[in-house]
């Protein structure tokens, strides 16, 4: 690992100032489970690191009905996962929080380190495609929003520039009727990175018999985190059964485009989205019903 200089402001304004300062030379560190690993292995190699833990203004949990739910980018995958109105409103993303590696890696490890760090294999990123979050941008000039879906342009590769900060991560209030899922395919049951990962938004009407909305988005199997429009447009309208969450799975393998790696086969991949896509919508499902019972 080469030297760098390291630096902890004490305020978001400091940490702006510093990033306009050092440019493209400086790197934020928010959990550093990626960075550090990354600046190891000469991935990355910053002539300064910034580090953001500590600043209140990027941390904490809170929802208005009005305008849903505001999560601050250092709150922790642990935090993420036991927080109970997160638990209650959403409860899929907190599932998909817990996937993450081991226990030690997800009390340090942040949900805006899991979205800047830009891997495809993200599992905080599908469901929050789905959730249709959206991400406040902060540098000196001022500030800007994108919704998550515009935020990744290739493998680590996003649209934060050096000297923006992600301070804040909004996701609108869900409509009624809707269930939740994030399914996981991993090597082993520690310290995976998703094979495969789909997460399933289904929103029924009020006589259960009906499919009014729908969000699919898919982990590591493209070169960003994959929302399936061609699957969504499938499913409005239709009725929830077993065939026609066949058919959506079957154009959720047809949208994925996987590699072959370490991990998995593309082949292997492309059969494992049918059968998650499959089993994440019956899921999905069943917590819509249950949630107008």
């Amino acid at each position: 690992m080469k030297e760098f200089q390291y630096i902890k402001p004490e305020s978001l304004s400091e940490a702006l100032s510093l990033a306009e300062r050092y440019g493209t030379g400086s790197t934020f560190l928010a959990g550093g489970t990626d960075l550090i690993v990354q600046m190891k292995q000469g991935i990355k190699f910053p002539s300064h690191v910034i580090n953001l833990k500590g600043i209140s203004e990027l941390d904490g949990i809170y929802f208005t009905q009005e305008k849903g739910l505001f999560i601050g980018p250092l709150v922790t995958h642990n935090n993420l996962a036991k927080n109970p109105l997160i638990l209650e409103k959403y409860a899929f993303l907190a599932e998909a929080a817990h996937t993450i590696g081991t226990y030690q890696i997800r009390e340090q490890g942040t949900l805006g380190g899991n979205i800047c760090n830009g891997s495809p294999a993200a599992d905080t990123v599908p469901p929050l495609i789905c959730l249709r979050a959206q991400l406040k941008l902060r540098s000196a000039e001022g500030e800007r929003w994108l919704s998550i879906e515009e935020f990744f342009e290739g493998p680590q590769k996003t649209r934060l520039k050096p000297n923006e900060i992600l301070t804040q991560i909004q996701i609108p209030t869900l409509p009624p009727h809707t269930g939740g899922v994030y399914l996981k395919l991993g090597m082993r049951r520690a310290l995976e990175i998703a094979v495969v990962g789909v997460a399933a938004l289904v929103t029924l009407d009020e006589k259960k018999n009906t499919c009014i909305g729908a969000k699919i988005a898919l982990a590591s199997v493209a070169p960003i985190p994959l929302r399936c429009q061609k699957v969504e447009k499938f499913l409005i309208g239709q009725k929830p059964e077993e065939k026609i969450f066949h058919q959506a799975a079957k154009l959720a393998q047809e949208e994925a485009n996987p590699i072959t790696d370490l991990r998995g086969t593309a082949e292997y991949r492309r059969e494992m989205v049918s059968v998650l896509t499959t089993r994440a919508l019956q899921q999905a499902l069943k917590r819509s019903i249950e949630s107008i019972a």
